[in-house]
């Protein structure tokens, strides 16, 4: 969703693809807990996205594909494609995963960025997608804004939530 001044916001379990049309540079911003952002970037075509991940793998049948890691880099991966991407040309930067959850009962969540950072990375590793950037894990959420225009991305540490 465009905010208006050339900013995406994806939310979770959302995808979006920008391209650059010689206008002015566009964003692509998210906010980041345990959840996992994959930025695909191709300089070349000027055509990038980002996935915002909840979930290592797809459950039963939800219709969701931006939800999972490996439903959600294959779907990004088509539609910049079918903008003209290519993928030998495609980089990637991995952010988030944090561990949001310090009390000790609940062992299943306080791995689950760990687990959407390896399903990430098993993904890009199973379509030769090159990770050249990577902040992940931690305690703390991240607001991450990449600039299509730079080519690179900011990334803003909120504060731990206790």
């Amino acid at each position: 969703m465009s905010m208006g001044n050339g900013t995406y916001v994806v939310k979770m379990a959302e995808i979006s693809v920008i391209e650059n049309n010689g206008g002015p540079p566009l964003n692509l911003k998210t906010t980041l807990g345990s959840c996992v952002g994959i930025i695909l970037t191709d300089k070349k075509s000027g055509v990038h996205g980002l996935a915002h991940i909840m979930l290592p793998e797809m459950l039963k049948r939800d219709t969701s594909l931006g939800k999972y890691a490996d439903t959600a880099i294959p779907a990004l991966l088509t539609e910049m494609k079918e903008k003209g991407a290519k993928q030998k040309d495609i980089r990637a930067f991995l952010l988030g995963g944090a561990c949001m959850f310090s009390f000790t009962g609940s062992v299943g969540m306080a791995v689950i960025g760990d687990r959407n950072v390896e399903a990430a990375q098993r993904m890009l590793g199973e379509f030769d997608i090159p990770v050249v950037f990577q902040e992940t894990g931690g305690n703390s959420g991240r607001t991450v804004l990449f600039n299509s225009g730079t080519g690179k991305v900011s990334i803003k540490t909120l504060q731990k939530i206790t």
